[in-house]
């Protein structure tokens, strides 16, 4: 009688490992869902309470930017001898659609002001960080002003006894061109 009752035992002992098994999965899962939950609910930084201001604001206020490409530059540089190059293709950044229609309209002489604007750097000048900041300004400038911009002008210092007023400072509309991106810069 003990060889019967010995084997009754032996699968009950395989079906508590199996239920403690899938307890145990269970718990696991239970956990890591609750662990997601409260990161998905704590508080977020102070850089992610921005963004989330920024996608609570309306849609007028945030509009998504507009990329236009520009076909790749390339150029002698000014550099002596004559023997130096650059190659620079670019992406200007506009805020309105229109902006980026006249973009297009006027490809040719916005082609042209750039060409002319990057001949007449040196190597040394694009080959640093600020070089390339002060050479995306300046593209912007360029291009803005062949849409019909007109910069600011340059702050003349105020003669002896006279200062200027704030009010009387000419105001000037903001660039149409927001920024200037290089998607290929090369300087050989």
């Amino acid at each position: 009688m003990s060889e019967k009752s010995a084997q009754p035992d032996q699968p009950a002992k395989k079906g508590k490992k199996k239920l403690i098994l899938i307890l145990v999965a269970v718990l696991l899962l239970a956990g890591g869902g609750g662990a997601a939950a409260w990161m998905l609910m704590k508080k977020p930084p102070a850089d992610a309470e921005e963004d989330a201001d920024f996608e609570s604001a309306p849609a007028a206020k945030r509009k998504a930017p507009i990329f236009v490409p520009l076909d790749q530059f390339t150029v002698n540089l000014a550099d002596e001898g004559g023997e130096r190059f650059a190659q620079v293709a670019m992406v200007l950044e506009v805020e309105k659609p229109e902006t980026g229609d006249a973009v297009k309209a006027h490809m040719p002489a916005i082609r042209n002001s750039i060409l002319m604007l990057l001949s007449s750097k040196h190597s040394k000048e694009l080959l640093t960080l600020p070089g390339k900041e002060k050479l995306a300004a300046e593209v912007a400038e360029q291009t803005g002003m062949q849409l019909g911009w007109e910069p600011p002008p340059e702050a003349e210092p105020p003669s002896e006894g006279t200062q200027r007023r704030r009010s009387q400072r000419p105001r000037s509309k903001p660039n149409p061109i927001s920024a200037v991106h290089f998607s290929h810069f090369i300087v050989q």
